[in-house]
C-alpha cells in the first residue's frame, strides 16, 4: 500500500485586519464582574492589562455566536449586533460566511466550526441544490481524517485507452498513454489580475509542497521561478507554442486556450508541443452555451485532457439571459453524460473550474462528473484578499501584503489546502469510497433537490401550475 498522503498545517496568523462577523458592545452599565470571561471558551472577554479591575473591549474576531456572554451578563450590558463590512462584503455567490470561513482555516488548517452549529444552507442554487450520500457515516470503522483506514485522493490527467490490444502470443499491443499523477484533486490557478511577485512565489511554494500544480500565463513565467518548473502549468495560444519554448520545454502539462481554428488544427499544435517537450497538453474550453458539443469535437479529435472554465460564480458564459444562465454542477454534468452518450467518456480527463468556493464543492463536482477541479479566488482570500461582486470579481487586496513574508503566504495557502483535504476525506469516508477516482460520475451517490422536487411535488402542483399560466 502507499505511503498515505498528508499535507502539513502550522499556525500562520496574519497581522491584518480582516471581515468579522459579530459586532459586541459593552454598555456603560458594566459593573467590570468578569462573568463574561469565565463563559466564553473563545476568549472573547479579557481584562485589561494595565487595569486588571476594568473589562477590556470586546475581541470580536473570536466571537463565534454562542451567545453565552449575553445571556450570562448579570446586567444585560452586552449588546450583538452583525459587522456592516460583514453585511457588505462578497455577494449573491461569495458570501460573507465563505470569506470568512476561508481566512479562518488558512490560519492553522483546521475543519471549520462554529459554536451555532451548521446552519445550512441545505438547499439553494448550484453545488448548494446537491446533498451527497452519507450512508457509510453511521459505520463504527468510519473515521475519515484519523488515519485508520486508508483513502486515496489522487488523481491522474491524460488520455486513457477504452480498451486494450494483445498480440497471439500475449503480448501487449497497445501503446499506454502518459498520464501525470496529482495527489489531490486540485489545480491552482494565477489569477489574470495584477498578483505581486511575491504572491506568485507563494503560491508556486505551495503548489509544490502539497504536489500540485499552478495554471499560469506563460508571459508571467519568469526566470526566476525555474526551479518550480514541475509545478507550473504554461498557459498560451495556439500561435505562441513557440514564443514560448522555453517555459513549454521544461513543463509536465501545457494549457492551450481554446479557438475556433484550434478545432482543425489540434494535430498540428500538440505535434509542435512534442518536438519541445513530453508535456501533456490541455485544452481550456470556455463554458459557453455549446461547451458540450465543443468538449465532444475535441475529444474524438484526440484530446486527452480538457478544462471546462466558467466565471467567476460558477456561471454560463455568454449565455442566456441571467435566470437561465446554467451552473456548474449542470454544465458538467450535461458535458459528462454526452461524452457517456458517444462513449468516450472514459478517454479523456476534465477539469472544472469557476465558482469553487469551498473543500464540498470538489467532490461534489466529481459527482458530476468532473475529474479533478482548479481554483483561484480561494487561494487569494487565505491571503487576506476581499471580494465584492457588486462590481464584476473586484478581488480588493489588503495594502499591507507586499510586507507579508513569503513563507507565511506560503504556509496559509497549504493550511488552506490541508484543511480541504480533511473535509473531502471526511465525504469520502461517509460516502464509503475510498478512491478520489471513484468520485467520477457517481452521480447516484449524490441528491440534486431539482429532482427530487419534481419528481415529489412535480405531479401535485403541475395543473395549478398551469392553471396559473393561463
Amino acid at each position: 500500500m502507499p505511503k498515505k498522503y498528508h499535507i502539513h498545517p502550522k499556525a500562520a496568523p496574519l497581522d491584518l485586519e480582516y471581515l468579522f462577523k459579530f459586532r459586541i458592545v459593552r454598555g456603560e452599565n458594566c459593573i467590570n464582574c468578569g462573568k463574561c470571561t469565565k463563559v466564553c471558551i473563545y476568549e472573547a472577554h479579557k481584562r485589561r492589562k494595565e487595569d486588571p479591575r476594568r473589562m477590556a473591549d470586546p475581541n470580536t474576531v473570536v466571537c463565534r455566536n454562542c451567545f453565552r456572554c449575553i445571556q450570562e451578563c448579570p446586567r444585560g450590558a452586552l449588546e450583538k449586533s452583525i459587522g456592516k463590512d460583514f453585511s457588505d462584503a462578497g455577494g449573491a455567490f461569495w458570501k460573507p460566511d465563505i470569506l470568512l470561513s476561508l481566512w479562518k482555516q488558512a490560519e492553522d488548517g483546521k475543519v471549520p466550526v462554529s459554536g451555532a452549529g451548521y446552519r445550512g444552507p441545505f438547499t439553494g442554487t448550484g453545488f448548494d441544490s446537491m446533498w451527497t450520500d452519507m450512508s457509510e457515516i453511521v459505520r463504527p470503522t468510519r473515521d475519515g481524517i484519523h488515519g485508520r483506514e486508508y483513502i486515496n485522493t489522487s488523481v491522474d490527467l491524460g488520455r486513457r485507452l477504452n480498451h486494450l490490444v494483445f498480440d497471439a502470443d500475449g503480448t501487449l499491443v497497445s501503446k499506454v498513454p502518459d498520464t501525470v499523477d496529482l495527489p489531490i484533486p486540485i489545480l491552482f490557478e494565477s489569477l489574470a489580475d495584477d498578483m505581486s511577485p511575491n504572491v506568485r512565489v507563494a503560491l508556486l511554494k505551495a503548489a509544490a509542497e502539497i504536489g500540485t500544480c499552478v495554471i499560469m500565463p506563460a508571459a508571467d513565467i519568469t526566470p526566476e521561478f525555474a526551479e518550480y518548473s514541475d509545478s507550473i502549468i504554461p498557459c498560451v495560444a495556439p500561435a505562441e507554442v513557440n514564443k514560448y519554448r522555453t517555459a513549454i520545454g521544461k513543463a509536465r502539462l501545457v494549457a492551450i486556450e481554446h479557438s475556433d481554428s484550434l478545432m482543425s488544427n489540434l494535430s498540428q499544435v500538440e505535434e509542435e508541443i512534442r518536438r519541445i517537450s513530453h508535456a501533456l497538453t490541455i485544452i481550456r474550453v470556455p463554458a459557453e452555451k455549446d461547451v458540450e458539443e465543443i468538449v465532444t469535437r475535441l475529444a474524438h479529435s484526440g484530446a486527452g485532457i480538457i478544462h471546462i472554465v466558467a466565471d467567476y460564480c460558477g456561471r454560463e458564459l455568454n449565455g442566456a439571459a441571467e435566470p437561465d444562465r446554467r451552473l456548474l454542477k449542470d454544465i458538467i454534468r450535461a458535458v459528462h453524460l454526452r461524452l457517456v452518450e458517444h462513449k468516450i467518456r472514459d478517454e479523456v480527463t476534465l477539469i472544472a473550474s469557476g465558482g469553487i468556493a469551498m473543500a464540498e464543492h470538489v467532490p461534489k463536482a466529481m459527482l458530476c462528473g468532473a475529474d479533478l477541479t482548479a481554483i483561484d479566488i480561494p487561494l487569494m482570500i487565505a491571503l487576506g484578499a476581499r471580494l465584492n461582486e457588486k462590481t464584476e470579481k473586484q478581488l480588493i487586496f489588503p495594502e499591507e501584503l507586499g510586507r507579508i513574508p513569503v513563507p507565511i503566504m506560503t504556509q496559509r495557502m497549504v493550511n488552506l489546502m490541508g484543511a480541504w483535504h480533511s473535509q473531502i476525506l471526511e465525504v469520502m469516508g461517509a460516502m464509503g469510497i475510498r478512491e478520489a477516482r471513484r468520485l467520477r460520475g457517481e452521480s447516484g451517490r449524490a441528491i440534486f433537490f431539482e429532482e427530487v422536487d419534481r419528481d415529489t411535488f412535480g405531479r401535485l402542483f403541475k395543473k395549478n401550475r398551469e392553471a396559473v399560466g393561463k
